[in-house]
């Protein structure tokens, strides 16, 4: 009647609360001594496998694996009546689960212990695979890392190769320049022996022939010497063709003189070419027929307007003859500076007096449009 009540007199109430039956971790009450099972939760029924009523009286111990390494800590919790919390448990059975607990006390005296099991075996499920997707990710970017390397390899293999065959090209470009050029040296000689034989006028026109085959002559060598076998300095080309006209044309002591100013531009060597000729062309015609005091001075100039380059042959001389177009020596050489023009996809104007003399004046694109080719004369 007064006494208190005994171990194992008393039954733990069933708990019906939300968070027992809502809990997403497995939950159990035991009662006495011997932690036989009160009351699970539907949580706890899934980690063993059992129904509520399967379970119920049965001991705690006995429903997982390795649950007898936790029979100490439930009887100190049921002994003591304090709670035991997984960081104060040993660490053996970790491998699975481990425990939350706390002491049911009715009278003063403890009747039972709830049991919050967490379970270890899903956190190492995730753990594993998280482990395996960082060593899979890990290998996947030692593959992409060895892929890139090899990848860089062989571009770095096909510049190189593409950087040699470019320099053999243009070596080899160089080297059929310089053979052309000097074979053209060979047909000036033999044409300048032809000239010192020849009657005056068949000499004139060979000797017509002979500054034109120079001019190109002079191309040739500026490609065996420059850096790109596709493009042609103007200023250093209009330098040489002075050069040319000056020792071709004029005796040494005249008092003709040629002035050259140009703009650094390049043109593609397939219209240095019909360039060549046509300053030839033009400056041969001013100094045949401008100057018949023998005395007055041959300005050739390049420079460039936008997307075009304007060729400007100017002379001070004796000026255009009305109907005498660009003073070319004979329909032949009006024929050949249209041709040249032509080429040039250019266009020429021609003014003068004989108060200013003759300015011819030649526009031509820049880049030369990719389709179309000059014509072969």
């Amino acid at each position: 009647m007064g006494s208190n009540p005994r171990p194992g007199d008393f039954t733990p109430p069933r708990l019906s609360s939300p968070w027992f039956e809502d809990d997403a971790a497995p939950i159990a009450t035991t009662e006495g001594p011997t932690h036989r099972i009160h009351d699970v939760n539907p949580a706890f029924c899934r980690l063993t496998g059992n129904t509520r009523e399967d379970l119920l009286g049965k001991p705690f111990c006995e429903l997982l694996p390795q649950g007898q390494e936790y029979r100490a800590q439930l009887d100190t919790v049921y002994r003591t009546g304090k709670p035991a919390l997984p960081d104060e448990q040993d660490g053996s059975a970790m491998a699975f689960c481990s425990f939350e607990m706390w002491p049911v006390v009715a009278a003063k005296r403890t009747v039972g212990v709830v049991i919050r099991v967490t379970d270890n075996a899903q956190l190492q499920e995730r753990t594993l695979a998280m482990n395996e997707a960082l060593l899979l990710g890990s290998l996947r970017q030692h593959e992409l890392a060895a892929t890139a390397n090899e990848a860089n390899v062989r571009l770095q293999a096909e510049v190189i190769q593409r950087i040699q065959s470019e320099s053999d090209a243009l070596m080899l470009t160089k080297e059929i320049s310089h053979r052309i050029k000097n074979n053209l040296q060979v047909v000036i000689a033999m044409m300048t022996r032809e000239i010192k034989d020849a009657p005056p006028e068949l000499a004139a026109r060979h000797l017509a022939t002979e500054t034109h085959i120079s001019a190109i002559a002079k191309l040739y060598n500026l490609i065996s010497q420059s850096d790109h076998d596709d493009k042609i300095r103007l200023d250093a080309y209009l330098d040489e063709l002075a050069k040319n006209m000056t020792a071709s044309l004029l005796e040494p002591g005249s008092a003709i003189g040629i002035d050259v100013k140009s703009e650094p531009v390049e043109i593609d060597s397939d219209r240095a070419v019909p360039f060549g000729l046509l300053v030839n062309e033009l400056g041969t015609n001013a100094i045949k027929h401008a100057f018949p005091q023998g005395a007055g001075l041959l300005v050739l100039k390049i420079e460039r307007a936008g997307d075009m380059i304007q060729l400007t042959v100017a002379d001070n001389g004796v000026g255009t003859k009305p109907g005498g177009g660009s003073k070319a020596s004979g329909r032949h050489g009006s024929d050949y500076v249209a041709i040249f023009v032509r080429q040039l996809d250019g266009t020429m104007t021609v003014s003068g007096s004989a108060a200013t003399g003759t300015t011819v004046c030649v526009r031509f694109p820049l880049i030369f449009p990719a389709e179309r080719h000059p014509a072969v004369i």
